[in-house]
């Protein structure tokens, strides 16, 4: 009998097992996307300047989960956690960092280790601050909103869940982890629904006590449901089966020889038409006035990741931007990172 076997023994005969953290999918930093990208990496063949920054980025992203999963491990508070699921629903796609499974609700939690510091406006607009060492600001930039991102992943998730009838009305709630213990975040400003779901590392077992103890929340959902909802998440786990080789493909070609066309640009290509044309339908307007064609050969060349490096690409003023800044920089980020 497996352990998971024997706790559900032990929950149909009545007896409550979830006394402390209890991990159906455990955190590791053998990551196998960051393996294969740094063998790739040593390859003579591949230079690319985004193999090297996706594997600087997939190390931050790395360590700030590590930051998050020490929290959860030693909060000693009765919960099933999974680490790092992706599920795959109609037309939408998910990747959760950590899924928290207590009696009263479900956490979805996504951590952020950024650099720089964060201050987050009455608009709900995220900044990034980089300061010299002496505190001086030297250099602003907007991100996309953490927030935003995980409610979409929250409402999949819950979706899926309804629709399995894994739920009824069993809150799923939404939580943006900074991870980076370095990082000083302002939001004294912030709307107070955006506020509600920022939260740095260390506060991680305060957020989920705090909700355990609601008394709002007279919710006490019976343990078996808890590992059924975890079992569900476990067997409809999809990870991402990348072809790293094609994706950063780069190669010296001979002026006779066919250009090797990279696999990622085709695929942003694809994602940047979906865009195009579901949001000029949703607007009643003509794709072209989302952007053009030579735009969006533009962004595939050399793409952005800022709304001020957005605003260079030739075609790019202030309004566009303004508009459809933060949903193109959503369709590059989720192409190549």
């Amino acid at each position: 009998m497996s352990i998971i076997d024997s706790m559900l023994y032990r929950v149909m005969n009545g007896k409550r097992t979830i006394t402390k953290p209890i991990f159906m999918k455990e955190f590791t930093k053998e990551n196998n996307q960051l393996t294969s990208l740094t063998s790739l990496a040593s390859s003579p063949d591949h230079h690319s300047e985004w193999l090297n920054r996706d594997i600087a980025f997939l190390k931050q992203g790395i360590e700030g989960e590590a930051n998050v999963y020490y929290e959860l491990k030693n909060s000693f508070l009765p919960m099933i956690c999974l680490h790092d699921i992706r599920l795959e629903h109609a037309d939408y796609i998910a990747q959760f960092d950590f899924i928290v499974i207590t009696r009263k609700e479900i956490i979805v939690l996504e951590t952020k280790k950024l650099t720089g510091d964060i201050t987050i406006t009455p608009d709900g607009d995220f900044i990034r601050l980089f300061k010299n060492k002496y505190g001086k600001v030297y250099k602003k930039e907007g991100i996309y909103s953490p927030v935003s991102q995980n409610e979409r992943h929250v409402a999949i998730l819950k979706e899926v869940l309804m629709s399995k009838k894994l739920i009824g009305n069993m809150p799923v709630k939404s939580a943006v982890i900074m991870a980076n213990a370095k990082t000083i975040l302002d939001k004294s400003k912030a709307p107070k629904h955006v506020s509600n779901q920022i939260y740095k590392y260390d506060q991680v077992k305060n957020l989920i006590k705090k909700e355990l103890d609601n008394p709002s929340n007279n919710r006490d959902t019976l343990e078996k449901y808890l590992y059924e909802i975890g079992e569900f998440l476990l067997a409809h786990n999809k990870p991402l089966e990348m072809d790293a080789a094609s994706k950063y493909a780069i190669r010296e070609v001979a002026a006779t020889e066919t250009p090797v066309v990279k696999t990622s640009h085709l695929s942003l290509e694809a994602n940047l038409k979906e865009y195009r044309l579901k949001t000029a339908r949703k607007e009643g307007i003509k794709a072209y006035m989302v952007f053009s064609n030579s735009e969006m050969k533009a962004l595939i060349e050399n793409p952005p990741a800022t709304k001020d490096e957005l605003l260079e690409v030739k075609g790019f003023g202030q309004k566009k931007v303004e508009k459809y800044g933060e949903g193109i920089l959503a369709v590059i980020s989720n192409d190549f990172m």
